[in-house]
């Protein structure tokens, strides 16, 4: 063993909350830091504190008087904290998320004046994205990562060089876990035994070593220190065995050492890595609690997309203050959900329901960002005289109309919307409703003293206009109606209407009385129009129009759908066939369901036949028509199998699924946008929504962080891997299939679905529901090993849970570049966003664009400030080399 180094790193891998919630982990967090502190201040001692901050930070609230003591600890180099602020799953968070946790824990360790450690610790993600490398070439000086689930028979060294991808300038040095982050757990301490019990793991790691520097994990989930090694290792190290404790840092330097001396160069991957060769993938926990992804990826939208460069924008143009710490506390909430036992959906109940408040927090804040800076310009009840209309594009598309909201008072007679240059655009009223501030019935004794408490004309931020005291059907009820307005009109007497009101109670003719007060009717138009990526466009509300509107309309009946791209007829089942005109292409079987039952768990999808999904009771009506869009609206019933038999090998009884589906159409798009409503009346099984190809699919081309990425289709693993083959995949906005003998391709776009499979090489299925009742089990051949433990999770079933679900097709040629099926995925999934103000120098400045690329391969990311300054985050589609001018 004399040639032979050895480095034992003490650890523990802190999983926030999983089998058990929070704050009961966090009790076992406060003692492991306590035994810690109190082994160092006797021995020389070192740990590593899973490569994450929040746990500094979870300990402090509870133990502040250890704050100093601890931080001074990792200022000395005795226990490594972070990189990342958490363990974030790298599938289901977006890639501005990677990029923040990184950056708020940089912040954190800044204000706590501690090193972090400069190695990329991702023990346990359920496989790792190619923007790993990408992230931490680009925007880190890290010198290594550190991983093991997901990595393939491939890979056959622990040290090698990873790039995202093949044309990738940069890679980072990796260390790969053959055996996982606890490989050394167990180690006793015992001198009697520990020669061998090294022995035993140094044989075990030396297949994969070129360089005989060995990483010993001391240390698994939750686990506490073990200070028997320190006078264990003293021991040996007599005996001439090279063996020491110490961190991550130094095996790596260590291991970086010898291979310079050596001269020995290490293989070099690219690409992601999604094997379950050697370790459960655990990939089917992409639709497990599936209203987590949807949740989450509304937030980082309405963070990413729209918070922050509106605010941005605001800023720079219009002197509104930045909420730079609005922002940050919105992040570090929503981040708090992206562990993968958190966001994978595979805890116990409470977690999850804990999970919401987070959600709701960071909701608030995002959306309160947005609306907090639209109040602070000027904002008024409009009329088409002294009004701009700005829409805000969240997205990175220019060429392609967006289809645009907005909502003007009912008495306005829009009929056109007219560009700064004055070309006009066609509108289509979409919906209108009554403005409602509050809504109660109240009893006499209540109304009495509600009219005490009324101050005066003002309430809140509105004023009382008007108010009408009507009859009712009831005659124990009276109808009162308050219409209120930002600005108050004409004359009002707020004590005559209090006297009026009085004398209506002393009569004790009514029981009841219902109270509205609102700001009058709505109606909301819809519009497309052409906008600056990342921008806000002017545009002036018409109600005289100089040009025709459009004489044709759409070719439709309940039924069938025409226009110049294609032609869709509904069959008897729901679903419809679609003829591609452009491509002369017939897609058959669209939007059918697919049922099967699932006796598996969070992690892992177990297929219990048969396969069953039978629709009944369908009707349509249309709901919507006009010069821009129609609409369809579509009610079934999908009768499927209630449950599992006892035994879980088959499936019984049978439930009525209500579901309800709106179907969007565009008068010149290839475009078709559908919206689901759904409420699962039904335990253990998997409900996909499914589209055909009339063509063999070999790849996909399916959206990731900062990307495209091109896939086989096949199912991934043999029978020698630890879990059954899968074609499932994880995608982020949008899959694209082409037709590789013709010219025909398909993009399907969806709003926060991660999991999509391309069945048989001819069929796109995307998860909708997926209902299971435990936690972890080990009796079913797809894993037939447990990844947790054996815990009942029925709120994992999504019993009587109401889904909404979002995604559109575009039907095109394959020649289209990648990047419109980007733009179309980005314009399908991120409505713009509109602002009416009153005419004033300080809105013309509004529509100045921060940035403008030329390069449509080229995209943001991001833009927000920081520290006062902009910061901007681009990044290439394309996996080919790409200039452009800014």
């Amino acid at each position: 063993m004399q040639d032979e180094k050895i480095i034992i790193v003490p650890h523990t891998h802190w999983d926030r909350e999983w089998y058990l919630p929070f704050q009961t982990f966090r009790f076992k967090l406060v003692d492991l830091i306590d035994n810690l502190l109190k082994i160092m201040e006797k021995q020389d001692y070192y740990f590593m504190l899973d490569g994450q901050t929040i746990v500094l930070e979870d300990y402090f609230e509870i133990r502040p008087e250890n704050k100093e003591e601890l931080l001074n600890l990792i200022r000395k180099g005795r226990i490594a904290a972070g990189p990342w602020y958490l363990l974030p799953d790298e599938w289901l968070v977006g890639g501005e998320s990677l990029i923040r946790n990184l950056e708020i824990s940089f912040d954190l360790a800044k204000s706590y004046n501690i090193p972090l450690m400069d190695i990329a610790y991702l023990p346990d993600q359920f496989g790792h994205s190619r923007a790993i490398p990408q992230l931490l070439t680009d925007l880190t000086d890290f010198k290594a990562v550190v991983l093991w689930r997901g990595v393939g028979k491939e890979v056959v060294t622990v040290p090698f060089k990873w790039k995202s991808h093949i044309n990738s300038h940069s890679s980072i040095f990796s260390i790969y876990m053959p055996h996982g982050y606890g490989n050394a757990a167990s180690l006793s301490g015992d001198p009697s035994t520990f020669k061998g019990e090294i022995r035993n793991i140094i044989d075990e790691l030396s297949q994969f070593s070129p360089i005989p520097v060995y990483l010993l994990m001391n240390g698994t989930d939750h686990q506490f220190p073990n200070p028997r090694l320190i006078n264990t290792i003293k021991y040996y190290t007599e005996e001439e065995i090279d063996v020491k404790l110490g961190l991550l840092d130094h095996y790596v330097e260590s291991l970086i050492g010898e291979i310079k001396k050596k001269n020995y160069h290490p293989p070099e991957f690219s690409g992601e890595f999604r094997s379950s060769a050697t370790a459960p993938l655990l990939q089917d926990t992409y639709s497990a609690r599936i209203w987590i992804k949807q949740w989450n990826q509304k937030i980082e939208d309405l963070l990413v997309n729209y918070a922050e460069p509106i605010a941005t924008l605001l800023s720079l143009n219009a002197e509104i203050c930045y909420p730079e710490s609005f922002l940050n506390l919105a992040w570090k909430w929503l981040l708090k959900n992206h562990p993968h036992d958190s966001i994978c959906g595979c805890s116990i109940d409470q977690v999850h329901a804990e999970m919401k408040s987070r959600f709701y927090w960071a909701e608030s804040l995002a959306e309160g960002t947005i609306q907090n800076s639209f109040k602070k310009l000027e904002t008024s009840n409009i009329t088409a005289s002294n009004s701009d209309l700005f829409i805000f594009n969240p997205t990175n598309s220019s060429n392609t109309p967006l289809l645009s909201k907005f909502t003007v008072p009912s008495s306005l007679q829009v009929q056109c919307v007219a560009s700064e240059n004055g070309d006009e655009f066609e509108i289509q009223p979409l919906s209108s409703s009554e403005d409602i501030i509050f809504e109660e019935s109240m009893s006499p004794i209540m109304l009495r003293s509600g009219l005490k408490m009324l101050p005066g004309r003002k309430l809140i931020d509105d004023y009382l206009n008007e108010a009408h005291i009507l009859g009712c059907e009831d005659p124990n009820i009276c109808d009162i109606r308050l219409i209120m307005g930002k600005e108050p009109v004409g004359e009002f007497d707020v004590s005559e209407m209090k006297k009026h009101v009085v004398e209506l109670l002393d009569s004790k003719k009514y029981k009841k009385y219902h109270i509205k007060a609102t700001r009058g009717t709505k109606q909301t138009y819809g519009a497309l129009l052409p906008l600056e990526p990342f921008s806000f466009s002017k545009f002036q509300i018409k109600e005289k129009r100089e040009t025709k509107s459009f004489e044709t309309e759409f070719n439709f009946t309940k039924n069938q759908v025409e226009n110049d791209f294609y032609k869709l007829e509904f069959k008897n089942d729901g679903s419809f066939s679609l003829f591609d005109k452009k491509q002369n292409t017939l897609y058959d079987n669209q939007h059918t369901f697919e049922d099967y039952g699932d006796r598996g768990d969070e992690y892992t999808f177990g297929r219990v036949l048969p396969e069953y999904a039978k629709p009944t009771k369908i009707k349509r009506k249309v709901i919507s028509k006009g010069p821009l869009i129609y609409e369809i609206k579509q009610i079934m019933s999908l009768k499927i199998k209630a449950e599992l038999n006892k035994k879980r090998d088959g499936r019984q009884g049978e439930v009525l699924l209500p579901i309800i589906t709106y179907f969007r159409f565009f008068r010149e798009s290839a475009r078709l946008d559908i919206r689901t409503h759904i409420t699962n009346l039904a335990k253990d099984h998997r409900l996909r929504i499914c589209f055909e190809t009339p063509f063999y699919n070999l790849q996909s081309f399916t959206s990731t962080h900062f990307g495209v990425i091109e896939r086989k289709t096949e199912p991934i693993g043999d029978d020698s891997y630890v879990e059954a083959a899968s074609g499932i995949q994880a995608q982020k906005r949008f899959i694209r299939l082409e037709d590789t003998k013709g010219k025909s391709a398909l993009t399907l776009s969806n709003k926060g679905l991660p999991e999509i499979e391309v069945v048989k090489g001819k069929k796109l299925a995307l998860t909708l529901v997926r209902s299971i009742g435990y936690l972890s089990r080990s009796d079913f051949p797809e894993r037939p090993i447990h990844a947790g433990p054996f815990l009942e999770t029925p709120g994992a079933q999504e019993m009587n849970t109401n889904f909404e679900y979002e995604y559109s097709l575009l039907f095109h040629s394959k020649d289209e570049p990648i990047y419109s099926s980007s733009n179309f995925a980005e314009i399908s999934t991120l409505e713009p966003i509109s602002l009416i103000t009153e005419k004033s120098e300080m809105s013309e400045n509004l529509t100045k664009p921060i940035i403008k690329v030329n390069n449509p391969w080229i995209r943001i990311s991001s833009m927000r400030m920081k520290n006062g300054k902009i910061r901007l985050a681009l990044y290439n589609l394309d996996s080919q080399e790409h200039n452009t001018s800014l």
